[in-house]
């Protein structure tokens, strides 16, 4: 053929213009076309040519219900988009925005005005007769949306509900059609379904009648009523705290932030739950308390639900359970104990580490308008805010060289030298003005009898800095209220009810050692365990995480000293997550590995994580499918 078309051809040396190529269609996922795909020829009269058959493998991750390595998930975010941010995002209000994005109100449209209808009867007769002519050839209206039919040419038969303007709305689907993965995993749900929250995501109430709730009160953060959250030191502290206060279900939306609200009401609506079918539990717990004791009342939970009493089969024993943030890590150390108490585990920005929670044991957190709940020692007697600590202390960086600075937060000693938290040593003061926020900077206006000008020019601080840091280390030996009142005098830092203590500094480092060597041991026992996934003892996994809010990830000092001032925490360093949960840190730890399918990614803030109903369905669909193919059912030695 080619010697035939060189004959046809006068010019052979002419070159001919390239054809463009017949655009490749792509699958779903692609975006670049398969290699092994033949190139269009540009001869019409060649016969087709056939398509190799694609290579086929028995272990692809398409017919394993467990994958490790591979990640249907091209990446966990750029972290390069997050370099030139400066502030950290207001994770309240991205909640607020996330829910409302969910929210039921209709959008009405304005009602149409009839004008012909104003007009004077002798007009209406002449375009009356018009108007009928020319709707009797279009079967669109003048704003584009289509005409109502009419039944017998009556024009009064038509319904107004059938002109459609606009797309479909979300707000006005039915949940079915909103929502189709979750409706597809309750249909087949059954049994019991646990579904619990996070660092401070339990309700607590007293545990004295009426029962008043002390988290989250809103008269206390607004400073109208007293609530005292603070844990004992003493062992014994926490194996009594339920003579004070006591959990009370889930915290499920606070105000217009809806946490677990929707979800759970879709699941208790559903057809399997009101026949009885499908169980579902939210589970409060006194998230202050050790994460080993946590755990342990969990399973004790867990022993008591129906699905794992004496007599159940066993390809229907044990919970799916739907864990946020630290419920995540409770849960996690409980699989690790009894794994036939479960059928499944969704983990939800569940973070293997998280620096988020240096703040508030520096500097407290404010709830509302008061800074007076979450004080830095209240955080500080809390013993779940250690469970958070990243164990590889490599989160502060200089802010000229970019070089590392490690520490070791499991080491009392780093918490004297970088004073971590004020109940043990008070930060150096700032160098700089210190950076206000929206309450620090109404305070700062208002005009307080007494107050002194708390600015201070930089290079007076920076002259008399020596003078205090010594001066703070030797108060610091004394004790933190005389440790104030030097700042205070000073006026280089000035102290607040937020950071003040009155623990007795021997009985603070009793308690930090203790503490400190609890948490290190929970935090080994969420490793995996081989001997589990050898006899097929674990449940079958799924993860939802978050990459499109900037999340801490450390922060940016002035020299390894700088950690140790006051304003430590000024300037954050961001990478993908969830607002507070990380990426990369809400995966599962080393060795375990995610069910086909249950890896979903969102686009919400780490709050509003279990409002992604998708999400949540998808894990839940792929939780059940891993289930029913058998992972988890062999249990010493018996399917």
């Amino acid at each position: 053929k080619k010697a035939s078309a060189q004959e046809k051809d006068p010019n052979p040396d002419r070159t001919e213009p390239e054809q463009p190529s017949t655009p490749l269609q792509l699958d779903q996922d692609e975006s670049r076309p398969d290699p092994l795909e033949p190139s269009q020829s540009p001869l019409q009269n060649s016969p087709p040519k056939q398509e190799p058959r694609q290579l086929q493998r028995a272990t692809s991750d398409q017919t394993l219900l467990l994958h490790n390595t591979i990640s249907h998930a091209s990446s966990l975010g750029d972290d390069s988009r997050w370099e030139n941010v400066q502030d950290q995002v207001n994770n309240r209000f991205k909640a607020i925005i996330d829910s409302l994005q969910d929210s039921n109100i209709k959008h009405y449209n304005i009602p149409s005005i009839n004008l012909s209808a104003l007009r004077p009867d002798f007009l209406n007769r002449r375009t009356l007769s018009i108007e009928s002519k020319q709707a009797s050839k279009s079967p669109v209206t003048a704003n584009g949306a289509l005409r109502a039919p009419t039944v017998d040419g009556d024009p009064e038969s038509a319904s107004p509900h059938m002109l459609p303007t606009e797309g479909p709305d979300l707000h006005e689907m039915s949940p079915k059609i909103a929502h189709p993965q979750l409706n597809r995993a309750l249909e087949n749900l059954t049994g019991d379904v646990v579904v619990m929250g996070g660092y401070r995501g339990s309700v607590l109430r007293s545990a004295k009648p009426p029962h008043r709730q002390q988290w989250i009160p809103v008269k206390a953060g607004l400073n109208i009523r007293k609530v005292n959250l603070e844990v004992g030191l003493d062992p014994e502290d926490e194996e009594r705290m339920e003579e004070t206060i006591i959990p009370s279900g889930m915290l499920t939306h606070f105000g217009p932030v809806d946490i677990a609200r929707r979800l759970l009401n879709r699941m208790r609506t559903c057809k399997n739950a009101q026949e009885g079918r499908l169980r579902v539990h939210d589970y409060g717990y006194d998230w202050r308390l050790s994460p080993q004791l946590l755990s342990r009342k969990l399973i004790r939970f867990l022993e008591d639900l129906p699905s794992n009493q004496a007599g159940v089969p066993l390809g229907e024993r044990g919970a799916i359970v739907v864990a946020h943030s630290l419920g995540g890590l409770v849960t996690r150390h409980a699989v690790n104990q009894r794994p036939e108490l479960f059928a499944g585990v969704c983990y939800a920005g569940t973070p293997q580490h998280c620096v988020n929670v240096l703040g508030p044991l520096r500097n407290g957190d404010e709830v509302l308008l008061s800074s007076r709940v979450l004080t830095a020692q209240v955080n500080f007697t809390m013993r779940s805010t250690f469970a958070l600590l990243p164990e590889v202390g490599r989160c502060f960086i200089d802010k000229e060289t970019k070089e590392e600075y490690p520490v070791d937060f499991f080491d009392v000693e780093h918490w004297k030298e970088y004073k971590f938290s004020p109940c043990i040593a008070t930060p150096w003061p700032s160098l700089g003005p210190e950076k206000k926020g929206l309450l620090g900077s109404m305070s700062a206006s208002l005009p307080i009898p007494g107050r002194c000008n708390s600015s201070a020019d930089p290079s007076k601080l920076e002259a008399l800095d020596d003078t205090v840091n010594n001066a703070s280390d030797k108060a610091g030996k004394v004790g933190n209220p005389a440790n104030h009142a030097m700042n205070m005098q000073m006026g280089a830092h000035r102290p607040s009810i937020a950071t003040t203590s009155n623990i007795p500094l021997d009985a603070a480092l009793a308690y930090l050692k203790r503490t400190l060597a609890e948490t290190l041991e929970f935090k080994h026992a969420l490793a995996f365990r081989p001997e589990h996934a050898s006899s097929n003892a674990y449940p079958p996994f799924a993860v939802i995480y978050g990459t499109s809010v900037p999340t801490v990830y450390g922060a940016r000092v002035n020299g390894r000293d700088g950690i140790k001032r006051a304003d430590a925490y000024d300037e954050l360093a961001f990478a993908s997550g969830d607002g507070v949960c990380l990426a990369k840190a809400a995966m599962l730890p080393s060795g375990y590995s995610v069910c086909k399918g249950g890896r979903a990614r969102t686009e919400r803030g780490h709050v509003g994580l279990l409002g992604d109903l998708e999400a949540v369905g998808k894990c839940l669909v792929a939780l059940e499918e891993s289930r029913r193919g058998g992972v988890g059912l062999c249990l010493n030695g018996r399917v």
